[in-house]
């Protein structure tokens, strides 16, 4: 059903017909893209492809293995495309450039061996076959019959989970205690007495209309018999084995590692697209406090105070009048920026705005972040999802919610990922990034993290040209959100590998923004999990901002921020690349 859909999106944009070129050019991205679904029908299933809703992903070393050796043969194509001295479009060579960063990333990061961390209190298994279910469509028989697939593959996959967990402890490639934190009771959530007891029973409790009653039991007695006598055991196994055998790491510094500082410097480079190393972040951070800070204590006397920032910040953070009084006043405030607030001032700065739906779902969690957001399928099934925290409802200051949202709906992730998901012209392998799996960095296919996450931050200060921080203090919570990520270079290179403490990286946060000590604390914890991945958003941010400077001065009155920002969106990829299509938008004018 799906294939030929595949081939017709990669089609599109492509060499005209009368070229020899375009089979060899096209038929090595659908080959590629063919491939990184049918390897990884979890990762499709996110897509919107559900061709292989019956499959897991493998997740054994021979696997991996297998994944390296065809990325060296994909890697080949592209060099050989590339030497034999074709007469490619630009389309051709960005999309063949682009698959060759994608490939040698892949390819440099693998000796990491991240697979071996498959397990976090933020990612895994006991968090993401969840979302795996709701990934999937179910309208009939065969579609809960592909589940029910997937439920006598799951005690498989967990053995081999905790194969590579053992195999990681051999190495000395294992977590820290904060990183695992919960993990063990997470996974107990599924070892029940009951079916009914089980997470995993929920998807069984509705059926569509025309459901016979006999196909019902049927399915009902199928998923009984799985979850007790099958999923259950073999999550109290790995249960065990994460509470009774698992031995963390005593230092939090991902540097202390085997291997740890070329480790983190792969990281660095996999989530940047750049060559900054430790000192460099680390003093970009420190400098961007300083300038942050400058621009907050403007704020202040603006509104009339006489105090420091950090002690403006501390009196903010414990004033009752900016918390919510519960987790549905909290939705109704984000629901209403996002929905009513924002949309109506987007063409301001944007000339072709995405269809897809954006939806604002609560996620109440003690240990996650304030937001986050998962792209929608291109197949429309799911729509773009803006996640709240709502755990915490009444640790979120109403000042920090404006940019929150900015940042994750529009005109940050949402329209950012629904643009490419929409266009026409870009080949699906860059139109979908792989949002899950961020533990397997830096030995895994590149998330472009340095544009995905940059351009999110950028989106924020788009409120100002939107005219949407007339409020003070919204714009006193733009700048505590911006140091924030200011922040997170100096924390992040602080703890991984400079020696800093987790308490001295709170600190050094509580100091300088206006966040609640709570999303501090869940933030740094972040930054243990996933090193690196944090210090992007600031990089790319910044990278963006430079690159519009640039081009306003350059092309002074030709200069069109639509333009600008369409031709970012239609950039996706390495922060290099995108510099670089910038530049030749600039010589050739501005796309007049």
């Amino acid at each position: 059903m799906h294939s030929c859909g595949i081939l017709i999106v990669l089609c599109i944009g492509s060499l005209s017909s009368t070229s020899a070129e375009i089979p060899m050019v096209e038929q090595l991205l659908t080959d590629y893209w063919d491939w990184r679904i049918s390897s990884t029908p979890e990762f499709a299933s996110f897509v919107g492809i559900h061709d292989y809703d019956d499959q897991l992903d493998s997740m054994t070393l021979l696997e991996y293995e297998s994944r390296l050796v065809e990325s060296h043969v994909f890697l080949d194509r592209v060099n050989f495309i590339l030497a034999i001295n074709l007469t490619l479009t630009h389309a051709d060579e960005v999309n063949l450039k682009i698959l060759k960063d994608e490939l040698q990333t892949f390819i440099e990061g693998y000796p990491y061996a991240g697979y071996l961390l498959p397990l976090s209190y933020s990612e895994g298994v006991h968090v993401d076959f969840e979302r795996l279910v709701t990934w999937m469509v179910f309208e009939t028989v065969e579609d809960y019959g592909k589940l029910l697939s997937r439920f006598h593959l799951l005690p498989q996959q967990l053995a081999e989970i905790e194969a590579l967990m053992r195999e990681g402890v051999a190495r000395g490639i294992v977590q820290h205690a904060i990183t695992m934190k919960g993990v063990g009771e997470s996974l107990g959530r599924f070892v029940v007495g009951t079916a009914e007891e089980s997470p995993l029973w929920s998807t069984f409790t509705s059926f569509p209309d025309g459901f016979t009653e006999e196909q019902i039991q049927s399915l009902q007695e199928r998923a009984r018999n799985v979850i007790t006598s099958e999923i259950s055991p073999a999550f109290e196994t790995l249960r065990n084995y994460v509470n009774n055998e698992y031995v963390t790491r005593p230092n939090i510094a991902v540097t202390s590692l085997p291997d740890g500082v070329q480790r983190y410097n792969q990281l660095l480079r996999f989530h940047t697209s750049t060559n900054l190393g430790v000192s460099d972040i680390h003093q970009l951070g420190l400098d961007e406090v300083t300038r942050i800070e400058g621009e907050m204590a403007k704020v202040i006397e603006e509104l009339g105070y006489d105090m420091s920032v950090p002690e403006f910040s501390d009196m903010i953070r414990n004033d009752s009048k900016f918390y919510l009084n519960d987790p549905d006043e909290m939705m109704a405030y984000f629901e209403h920026l996002s929905y009513d607030v924002i949309p109506p001032e987007l063409p301001k700065v944007f000339m072709n705005l995405p269809e897809t739906e954006l939806k604002l779902v609560a996620r109440p969690s003690p240990d996650g972040t304030a937001a986050f957001y998962m792209t929608g399928s291109y197949d429309g099934s799911r729509p773009g999802i803006f996640f709240v925290n709502t755990y915490f409802y009444d640790k979120q200051p109403t000042y920090e919610i404006m940019t929150l949202s900015l940042h994750e709906g529009n005109p940050g992730h949402h329209l950012q990922g629904s643009h490419s998901l929409e266009s026409s012209s870009m080949p699906f392998f860059r139109r979908v990034m792989e949002d899950r799996n961020y533990y397997q960095a830096p030995s895994r296919f590149p998330m472009n993290t340095g544009f995905l996450e940059g351009w999110g931050l950028y989106s924020e200060s788009l409120g100002f040209d939107m005219g949407l921080f007339g409020d003070p203090y919204d714009r006193y919570g733009h700048y505590s959100f911006e140091i924030f990520r200011a922040c997170r270079l100096v924390v992040d290179t602080g703890m991984h590998a400079l020696g800093w403490t987790r308490q001295e990286a709170v600190d050094f946060m509580t100091q300088h923004s206006a966040l609640s000590l709570k999303n501090i604390e869940n933030e740094v914890d972040r930054y243990i999990t996933q090193p690196g991945q944090a210090v992007a958003y600031k990089v790319g941010q910044l990278t963006i901002s430079n690159l519009r400077a640039r081009a306003a001065a350059e092309l002074g009155e030709a200069f069109d921020i639509r333009k600008f920002h369409d031709l970012v969106l239609d950039s996706a990829g390495p922060l290099v690349f995108v510099e670089e299509e910038v530049d030749a938008w600039i010589a050739a004018g501005g796309g007049k």
